[in-house]
């Protein structure tokens, strides 16, 4: 009797035994399918910031799989009802379902019904691949196939909980016509959200996984209803489901014929296609940066920053100038707007037709690399005011050369020298000399190293070509690079990343205008801001100074309504060399826009447009989002929150800086003969040297320029007289190490020279063993004869000498 006991208690426990290894072999063996069935992509609902619906990015061939989180109870029984009722109760394996079906298919001599779990249709779901795989070879094997499937679902049960693989069933549920997914079947054949579905609609929708063809109502309206109703007859009778779901139970011959006439495939919006692509690829490499590592193409939804309502205005001011001035070879045009506070894209207009192969509608403005031209400019002279200059200085606008082995000679873009110019109208008035000149002092690489740190990564190949060059914007950049750029100077010299993801979070953890931590950065959190000082906040809100003044700009731009706002604003324009590329940049405290204009296929436009246009679009963008917003920003932010600097009056005033009068020619505290006076910010602590341009002669004042103007000055009549001594002895022209071909080609054969400063009237020049005198003004030519040469030249007791080559 006990040993019968023992060989019990043994049996029991081998089979103890034996099922526990088989649920961890169920649980734990290999089943790499399963885990990329999971990680399949899923199409993408994109929102724009006030909710709208703006793409469901589609799969191969236009799949649309679309996966929802939380799908609504109604839904779930009446699917679980359908396929597999006792779906909670069973283990993947439904074994008084299946012996049932046994017998009837033995009774009637052919397969009358089946007894396929919720589970086993999710592990035929996982093995498609391979069961197509099979098909091909020849390979089909019926009871083999069922085998295979009864143990995947054994695995599937051993590893998801119940409720995650209805979820999966659900979320995967083929519905022919290129929809997979209880969403997207609920668009696909009723046009709308499957929260929004009807009682009757539910019902419709759970027979077409039978036969999509036969029981679909956009084809088959009374097949679909015919088969929902008998199946909604069946659900009425389980008292258990009515008493928990009453809803479903009180469906009408109205409810039904209405369902039947709703039945309509869903229009899939196409709103932002350059952006959500571009968003789509990120997420589908891993290599996103414009929306939360997080936000990942398996949880099906995105809500981005955009406001379609400010998205649709500017692209139709994008195409509407494009049509315009077609007939100038504008054929494109790009936009985007940002949020200063957050770095938030608000609108993102790619090109003026995504639809147009003529016009290569399809390409990216606002990632294509394009010569910026002079909209480069304030980043140049923000350096500057960093590295000792001063709004009050004066940089001489004249003809220079710069280079050894290659010269170079800027020009301005009307092709005149305006000879002293203050600092602040040099860059309102986007001048080209003096820009190259303060890059010549600052150093290219040093200027390189902080496009770099602004976020301009496309400079890695071509900035070192470009040299001096950089200072006129001569290495493309993308727009977005642009825009986010110059959203440093109305946030006080923080640069923060673009985010394209909404943000609904409060500021609280610092402010963006603070001072900059002992690194050099800080970092501020809402989301994921990420703020890094460029630029010190005086030296940024001197160049808001500079770019929202309309004095500084009228030698280039003269009284353009274009720059015209009833609110503060700054601007910046650039054109590329022949027109090519057309850029305006405008900036309130509160937004940033920038807008580029001209075609992707490498036609120049006809420059009688100019700027003009994008400036005004760009302009005008800024008046719609006051308009529009006022001084609440977009929906969804705080306004108790944090606010850019000066966003509630405008730019602020420099602290170290305060407005003092000086002359507007020289830039000195006014002496009695300054005949100009205007206000300009001096730092604090600094004396201001009076006037020494203006004297007094025989009652009369008189200017008196500085030996360096002296080609300009003797270029043209003009009032006043030159200095000649008030530098040192200087050969302006050549330089060092210059190098010139034996013939020009085009223009005079011999090499100009000149020469400033220096106490005497008289310049001994020594050249090719020959040795003259040249009177004032120092300025000569030299015979262009090939070789190595020496220039030395003597006033006085001061003597320069330079060396150049002339190539054969």
């Amino acid at each position: 009797m006990l040993s019968k006991h023992r060989n019990s208690i043994r049996i029991a426990a081998i089979i103890a035994g034996l099922f526990v290894f088989a649920l961890l072999v169920l649980r734990f063996s290999p089943y790499p399918e399963l885990r990329a069935f999971q990680e399949r992509p899923c199409s993408v609902r994109y929102y724009d910031r006030n909710g709208i619906l703006l793409q469901i990015t589609p799969l191969t061939d236009g799949l649309r799989r679309e996966r929802t989180q939380t799908i609504p109870k109604e839904v779930r029984d009446v699917f679980v009802f359908s396929e597999d009722r006792r779906f909670y109760n069973n283990f993947g394996i439904d074994v008084p379902a299946a012996v049932r079906a046994l017998f009837q298919n033995i009774a009637g001599g052919r397969r009358v019904s089946g007894a396929s779990t919720i589970t086993m249709q999710l592990a035929r779901l996982v093995s498609a691949e391979a069961q197509t795989a099979k098909q091909a070879s020849g390979k089909t094997g019926g009871l083999g196939r069922k085998i295979g499937e009864t143990v995947n679902a054994l695995r599937i049960e051993a590893r998801l909980s119940k409720d995650d693989i209805l979820d999966l069933y659900l979320n995967s549920l083929p519905f022919g016509f290129n929809t997979e997914g209880v969403t997207s079947a609920a668009r696909t054949f009723f046009a709308g959200e499957l929260s929004m579905l009807s009682p009757a609609q539910i019902f419709c929708l759970a027979v077409i996984p039978r036969r999509p063809g036969f029981y679909n109502p956009l084809e088959n309206p009374e097949s679909c209803i015919a088969a929902a109703t008998e199946l909604h007859i069946r659900f009425v009778k389980n008292k258990r489901l009515i008493r928990t779901r009453p809803l479903l139970a009180e469906i009408t011959p109205e409810d039904w014929k209405y369902t039947a006439d709703s039945a309509r495939r869903f229009v899939y919006p196409f709103e932002l296609p350059h952006l959500i692509r571009h968003i789509n690829a990120g997420l589908n490499t891993g290599d996103a940066d414009l929306v939360s590592p997080d936000r990942s193409v398996h949880q099906g939804e995105v809500r981005l920053s955009v406001d379609l309502g400010l998205q649709h205005y500017l692209e139709g001011a994008v195409a509407g100038n494009v049509a315009r001035y077609y007939s100038s070879r504008l054929t494109n045009g790009a936009a985007l707007v940002i949020d200063n506070e957050t770095g938030e894209i608000l609108a993102w207009v790619g090109s003026a037709d995504f639809g147009s192969t003529e016009a290569a509608g399809q390409v990216d403005g606002v990632l294509a690399l394009n010569q910026p031209g002079s909209s480069m400019k304030p980043f140049l002279y923000a350096m500057a005011l960093e590295n000792g200059f001063k709004p009050s200085d004066v940089i001489a606008d004249i003809p220079m050369s710069f280079g050894e082995s290659e010269i170079y000679l800027p020009r301005n873009f009307n092709n005149r020298f305006n000879g002293p110019m203050l600092f602040r109208a040099s860059l309102a008035s986007s001048l080209n000399i003096p820009a190259v000149y303060l890059l010549y002092r600052l150093g290219v690489q040093n200027y390189t190293d902080k496009l770099f740190s602004l976020g301009f990564d496309s400079l890695e190949h071509s900035a070192e070509n470009a040299g001096l060059g950089l200072a006129l914007g001569n290495a493309p950049v993308s727009l977005e690079e642009l825009v986010r750029a110059f959203s440093v100077f109305p946030r006080d010299g923080v640069y923060i990343p673009l985010t394209a993801e909404f943000v609904s979070t409060e500021l609280t953890t610092g402010d963006l205008a603070g001072t900059a931590g002992v690194d050099g950065t800080k970092q501020v959190f809402s989301a994921r801001i990420f703020s890094t000082r460029i630029f010190s906040a005086d030296a940024a809100r001197l160049i808001c100074s500079f770019l929202s003044d309309p004095g500084a700009r009228v030698l280039a731009f003269g009284s353009a309504a274009n720059f015209r706002t009833r609110f503060p604003a700054i601007f910046k324009t650039g054109t590329a060399n022949q027109y090519q590329s057309i850029v305006a940049l405008g900036a309130t405290p509160k937004y940033t826009a920038g807008v580029w204009m001209g075609n992707f296929t490498g036609e120049t436009v006809i420059g009688r447009t100019g700027s003009s246009i994008p400036a005004a679009i760009a302009r005008d963008t800024l008046v719609f989002l006051q308009e529009r917003y006022g001084v609440n920003g977009p929906p969804g932010r705080d306004v108790s929150g944090h606010v850019a600097p000066g966003y509630d009056g405008g730019f602020p005033e420099p602290e170290n800086w305060q407005p003092q009068r000086i002359c507007a020619l020289s830039g000195m505290a006014p002496a009695n003969g300054c005949l100009s006076v205007i206000t300009e910010y001096i730092k604090q602590g600094d004396e201001n040297d009076h006037c020494t341009w203006h004297q007094t002669v025989n009652g009369r004042s008189e200017v008196i320029y500085p030996a360096e103007y002296q080609a300009w000055f003797t270029a043209a009549a003009r009032q006043g007289s030159l200095d000649y001594g008030s530098r040192p002895l200087e050969i302006i022209n050549p330089r060092e190490g210059f190098v010139y071909l034996s013939s020009p080609g085009i223009g005079r054969d011999e090499i100009p020279v000149e020469v400033i400063g220096g106490g005497e009237n008289e310049l001994q020049v020594t050249f090719n063993n020959r040795t003259f005198s040249v009177k004032r003004p120092f300025v000569f030519y030299l015979e262009r004869v090939p070789g190595l040469h020496i220039l030395h030249v003597q006033n006085g007791d001061e003597e320069e000498a330079i060396t150049f080559n002339v190539e054969p």
